[in-house]
């Protein structure tokens, strides 16, 4: 068993959408036992091929594992090398595993760990409201900028004549995230 790695893509994924993990493995001749998949330390999908039916879905709050057949072909949607979360939610974020193991005499196993992040970009652009709808130079520019809930919250930068505003010269007033 070597060359163990687990791919997410998108590693950033929006709420409500879906990820795909693919764990790859070389087994060099060794026949395989099983793969596991983890969120952080649950079990939550195994597939073995030697068992009836080979793919087992374990009950994980918010993990919507897709077992489903893909198009015509005798291929499921997850399968030994595969998996497809749908309709992943905030509690997702966080790691994700694939554990590989070899069949007898070996038993050796292998590890790989990657990291899921589920974000909400904010559904419209930022509001900016200003005090006066024109300035003169040497007056204070009073103004508020805007932005619906998003995770992680939107970084907001304040640019005057093309030049960005220092902290020093501006403040946060409140922060608000979205929360599952």
């Amino acid at each position: 068993l070597r060359n163990l790695s687990l791919s997410i893509k998108p590693p950033w994924v929006r709420r409500g959408q879906e990820a795909q993990l693919h764990c790859q493995y070389e087994m060099e001749g060794t026949p395989l036992y099983s793969v596991k998949w983890y969120r952080g330390t649950l079990e939550f999908y195994r597939y073995s091929p030697f068992e009836n039916p080979p793919a087992k879905i374990f009950p994980f709050t918010g993990i919507k594992v897709d077992v489903s057949m893909q198009f015509s072909i005798i291929m499921t949607v997850s399968n030994a090398t595969h998996v497809t979360l749908r309709n992943v939610g905030f509690n997702l974020s966080g790691n994700f595993t694939c554990e590989v193991t070899a069949d007898a005499p070996s038993f050796y196993t292998g590890v790989a760990t990657n990291v899921l992040t589920v974000v909400e970009l904010p559904h419209s652009p930022p509001t900016l409201w200003t005090e006066h709808t024109k300035y003169d130079p040497g007056d204070i520019l009073r103004a508020n900028c805007s932005t619906p809930p998003s995770k992680p919250g939107a970084t907001i930068t304040f640019l005057l004549n093309s030049m960005t505003v220092s902290s020093i010269q501006s403040r946060v007033i409140s922060k608000f995230l979205l929360h599952s």
